[in-house]
């Protein structure tokens, strides 16, 4: 990274102005506050609970719930632990980030004729200000990072491509309390301070990262292995290896710090789990789900039509192809960047339900975007700052095209013409050029197996 910070420009900030305009419009519209099974739903009921538990019904073990006879309407999905005592499937990264709008969101109920039991409108509408606040946090930080290394109009371009042209347009709206656009958030900051604490292992430094560490893991513990992106941050050969392990010899302090601070933030999580099932460590999701590292469905994940990562989001797929032009400018980021995405390409094709239940593409992966941002941009900017004419003009329009099909494709699974999770290469074929499902829909999507998935056998 250079050592002179470049001073940013207009153009990308404009970016964000326009998608931060695209998500408060998009929320305004469809005003999912409003609505009672939107918002808190599906998997957010688990990351959620610890928060109207503890502070509203002043109960983290559950048992509440087995004899209700208050006024307010509430939603929990605990799982039995082996001695019977209710545990929360998910671990409580996401509610520690929800917390601040939690809190306005009661505050706000308790002074209205909102039920203030932790699910009405005031709470939902702030969960979905806080989804965009965090946003906008991964967004800052991206663009502080792509214009260590580009000029500003790539930079503006990737916030466009990764916003636009990802799923990350979904889950910044109409799915915007899913963990994906916390993930993306946090994974921004920590690569940013990554390189801010190369440059200086001060004790802040180490602190905002012991911090960050703690968030990404305990949000998504399998996000832990962005401990590979510090570790092999700007090595590119052996002698720049010897030289990371000396830095970290003569700074094991420093580390320590960063393990401590991470640690801190596990700890309430850690007392959580030894009050509800007696033991510290607890894999709380049960026996039916579970990974298969010896049976990974990478192929199926990155190109099958019910759920490829390559095919409803092919920008990715020159984003992978960019970790090539990282050795012209850029070597440092090579080595990091590639072991990440194979490790995280195996662990997430590995856990048993591969395609991630009803959702919009590979979500798992938007968590790492900020991080295939940087590949991206050199495969642009190689093109871009060709003294061939034709290749930046044609630069320019492919990432319209892009543009411009990831908007199309968000509609269509918002209007059901992309199915949740069953589509087919005849279904995709059928849908193309629609928004809604087209006739006899339903005879070509073939819904999964999840039971044989569960146990690692082939489906079909």
């Amino acid at each position: 990274m250079k050592k002179s910070f470049k001073r940013y420009s207009d153009l990308s900030k404009w970016v964000i102005y326009l998608i931060v305009t695209v998500v408060i419009y998009t929320q305004l519209n469809i005003k999912y506050w409003q609505s009672k099974d939107r918002v808190i739903c599906w998997d957010v009921i688990s990351y959620y609970a610890y928060l109207p538990a503890t502070f509203i019904y002043k109960d983290l073990s559950l048992n509440f719930t087995d004899d209700y006879k208050g006024n307010h309407e509430f939603i929990f999905w605990p799982l039995k632990a082996p001695n019977g005592k209710k545990v929360i499937k998910t671990s409580m990264g996401l509610s520690i980030l929800f917390a601040p709008f939690f809190f306005i969101g009661h505050l706000i109920a308790l002074n209205s004729n909102y039920d203030a039991g932790g699910y009405s409108a005031p709470y939902k509408f702030m969960l979905l200000i806080g989804s965009l606040f965090y946003l906008l946090v991964g967004l800052f930080y991206l663009r502080k990072i792509l214009l260590q290394y580009f000029q500003k109009t790539i930079t503006a371009v990737v916030l466009l491509l990764v916003f636009f042209a990802t799923n990350l347009h979904y889950y910044s709206t109409t799915e915007a309390t899913m963990s994906h656009v916390y993930n993306f958030a946090l994974i921004a900051a920590f690569i940013w301070y990554t390189a801010v604490w190369f440059r200086e292992q001060s004790f802040t430094n180490s602190l905002i990262l012991g911090f960050l560490s703690g968030l990404i893991s305990i949000t998504r513990p399998t996000n832990s292995i962005i401990a590979i992106v510090f570790i092999f941050w700007d090595v590119s050969n052996l002698n720049e290896l010897r030289t990371r392990l000396f830095i970290f010899s003569k700074q094991w302090y420093k580390l320590i710090i960063i393990i401590l601070v991470a640690f801190s933030v596990w700890l309430p999580q850690l007392l959580y789990w030894k009050m509800q099932t007696g033991s510290y460590f607890y894999f709380s999701y049960g026996e039916n789900e579970k990974f298969f590292f010896s049976n990974p469905q990478i192929i199926n994940g990155l190109l099958s039509f019910r759920k490829g990562w390559l095919i409803y989001t092919p920008i990715m797929f020159f984003a992978v192809l960019g970790i090539a032009f990282l050795r012209k400018n850029m070597k440092g980021l090579l080595v990091p960047i590639t072991i990440f995405l194979v490790v995280n390409v195996y662990i997430i094709f590995s856990w048993w339900c591969w395609w991630y239940g009803g959702c919009f593409g590979q979500r798992s992966f938007i968590d790492s975007y900020a991080l295939m941002a940087l590949p991206l941009g050199a495969f642009l900017s190689w093109f871009y700052n060709s003294k061939i004419t034709f290749w930046r003009r044609a630069i320019i329009m492919f990432s319209v095209i892009l543009i411009l099909h990831g908007i199309y494709q968000t509609c269509q699974y918002h209007y059901g013409a992309i199915h949740w999770d069953a589509m087919t290469y005849k279904a995709y074929k059928k849908s193309i050029g629609k928004i809604y499902p087209p006739d006899n829909f339903d005879k070509v999507i073939k819904p999964p197996d999840y039971e044989k998935a569960q146990k690692g056998i082939k489906e079909y």
